[in-house]
């Protein structure tokens, strides 16, 4: 019995210590130089290097290679539907199949501003560095909001439409991004009705605001009930839509066509019971 038992242990012992070591290995090696910074779009991996942009697949086969310098020591890129960077003063767009330029903006912040970091939301995209601050059209590049003063200590982030600046006080909050933010709030159910709250959390009204709900009648069939819910106000402004009827369960999504630019098309819709 002890035998067995001194088996059993050094057996478990040597399942755990080849578990891991199992498991890590190497994979492949793509010689794109020394990166700077490694990024991503979810599909492909972008890699900066000393001069230049490279994309490589995910087995690390090379894409594209492109002669850039890349503002912020490589740090200023970020993927979206392009790929925009930094590059000395001015800011650029790249084709994400071939890295080909689809837009250049000349120094979006001013004469000697280097563009230090790139933010993304819906159709915009905001540069900035330690003192300015310009928001683009995302296709175009052409300036929506030109620059504007924005000093920062450290790295500022992005919340909702806002754009945080840490200072030496505290946290110096802009309102950047003018858009909608559409969520479904929250959905009562009564025995005869089903009341949708819908909330614009965005820093703009939202016009013409459609609502599907797809419902479960209390016969189990379904069906799907569209209604233009109208304006909801920037900032929080709420309305309650509401259908009529005897339903079980379903769900209830806004903008469901993506007919609105928004801050956030991923909490656009909420389930019921």
């Amino acid at each position: 019995m002890f035998q067995k038992r001194h088996m059993l242990v050094a057996l478990c012992i040597l399942v755990a210590s080849i578990g891991p070591a199992a498991a890590w290995q190497q994979a492949w090696m793509s010689p794109t130089g020394q990166p700077y910074v490694i990024t991503g779009d979810g599909q492909n991996i972008l890699v900066t290097t000393n001069g230049s942009v490279k994309e490589i697949d995910p087995t690390g086969s090379p894409i594209w290679n492109q002669s850039f310098d890349v503002s912020n020591d490589g740090k200023a890129i970020k993927a979206g539907k392009y790929v925009y960077l930094g590059t000395g003063n001015d800011a650029k767009a790249l084709n994400k199949n071939d890295g080909s330029t689809k837009w250049t903006s000349i120094s979006p912040l001013g004469d000697s501003q280097p563009i230090k970091y790139i933010y993304i939301k819906g159709t915009y995209i905001l540069v900035s560095n330690d003192a300015k601050a310009a928001v683009l059209d995302r296709e175009t590049g052409n300036a929506v909001v030109t620059a504007q003063d924005a000093p920062c200590v450290a790295e500022p982030k992005i919340f909702g439409g806002y754009y945080l600046a840490p200072t030496a006080s505290g946290v110096q909050a802009y309102k950047a991004f003018m858009l909608p933010d559409m969520r479904v709030q929250s959905i009562s159910k009564e025995s005869d009705k089903v009341v949708a709250k819908v909330q614009n959390i965005g820093l703009s009204e939202s016009k013409s605001t459609l609502m599907k709900f797809v419902v479960r009648k209390t016969d189990g069939t379904y069906r799907t009930i569209h209604i233009n819910a109208g304006t909801i106000n920037a900032d929080g402004g709420t309305k309650d839509v509401t259908i009529t009827g005897a339903f079980s369960k379903g769900y209830v999504i806004v903008d469901p066509y993506y007919k609105t630019p928004e801050l956030n098309e991923g909490n656009n819709q909420r389930y019921f019971y």
